[in-house]
C-alpha cells in the first residue's frame, strides 16, 4: 500500500529548497533536483519568487516528470499552481510565508509600521489555503516561535519551517530564530514536524541536532556545492544517526 503525501512528509528528514531567480540555470537545477533525490531526499519545494503561476507549473510538470513517482513537490507561495483548473497535479502542496498566508485572509496592505503577518490574519490566511486545498495536499508555512507553530497547526498546517536558524543570502529581512525556542516547539509538538530552515548545512547541522531537532530544510549548502547529492546524502546521514 502506497503511503499518504503526510506519512511521507513526517518520514522525511531532509526538505530540499530549490531557489530560482533569472540568473539560475533551470537545467543545472533540475540534474540537482534529479541527483539529491536518487541520494535519499524525498521532499523538495520549488521557489520562484520572479515567475507567473503559468510559469511555476511549466517547471513542476517538467520536475514531474523527471523526478520519481515518491518525490514530494511543495511548490512555495502559488495556491493557483497548485490548483491550476484542468490541469493535472503537478505539486503535492504548498508552502506559504507569513506574508502570503496573512494576504488570502485581508488583501489589503497593512498600514505603515504595522505587522505584515499579525498573528490572526496569518491563521486565517492558512485556513483559508486548507480549506481549498482539501484533506489530500500539504500545507506548510514559516514559523519562529512556539506561538507561531501552534497556530499555524491549529489552522491546518501538516508542518511548518522554523527560522532563520543562522546567517543566510537566500532572503533579505530574515530575523534569527531562538535555538531554546525550537525546542520548546519540539517538546511542545513531538510528532508535528517541524524544519529549521535558514543557512543550515553539514557544517552547522550541530546546532539543529543538540535542541534534540531530527530534521533540516536546505537549500544553498546542497545546490551550490560541487556534488550537490554528496552533500545531500551527508545531510541525510547526520539527521538520521544522531542519537
Amino acid at each position: 500500500m502506497t503511503a499518504s503525501r503526510l506519512e511521507r512528509l513526517r518520514a522525511a528528514p531532509l526538505y530540499l529548497i530549490c531557489s530560482l531567480g533569472p540568473q539560475h540555470s533551470r537545467d543545472l537545477a533540475l540534474h540537482h533536483l534529479i541527483s539529491t533525490t536518487e541520494s535519499g531526499a524525498r521532499l523538495v519545494q520549488l521557489r520562484d519568487k520572479q515567475a507567473s503561476t503559468a510559469e511555476r507549473c511549466e517547471w513542476l510538470a517538467r520536475c514531474r516528470g523527471a523526478l520519481e513517482d515518491d518525490v514530494l513537490i511543495v511548490v512555495n507561495d502559488d495556491l493557483d499552481a497548485v490548483l491550476e483548473p484542468g490541469q493535472p497535479q503537478l505539486a503535492d502542496g504548498v508552502h506559504l510565508g507569513r506574508e502570503d498566508a496573512a494576504a488570502l485572509a485581508d488583501p489589503e496592505p497593512e498600514p505603515p509600521g504595522a505587522d505584515p503577518a499579525d498573528p490572526q490574519r496569518l491563521a486565517a490566511g492558512l485556513r483559508i489555503a486548507r480549506e481549498r486545498l482539501g484533506p489530500e495536499l500539504l500545507l506548510g508555512t514559516s514559523t519562529r516561535t512556539l506561538a507561531e507553530v501552534s497556530a499555524a497547526r491549529a489552522a491546518g498546517c501538516d508542518y511548518v519551517g522554523f527560522g532563520a536558524m543562522a546567517a543566510t543570502d537566500s532572503k533579505s529581512g530574515t530575523t534569527r530564530a531562538d535555538p531554546t525556542e525550537l525546542a520548546r516547539a519540539i517538546a511542545e509538538h513531538p510528532d508535528f514536524p517541524i524544519f529549521p530552515i535558514g543557512g543550515l548545512g553539514p557544517d552547522n547541522l550541530q546546532l539543529v541536532l543538540d535542541v534534540g531537532c531530527r530534521r533540516a530544510a536546505i537549500g544553498a549548502a546542497i545546490f551550490a556545492a560541487d556534488d550537490a547529492a554528496d552533500v545531500a546524502a551527508d545531510c541525510i546521514e547526520r539527521l538520521t544517526s544522531a542519537s
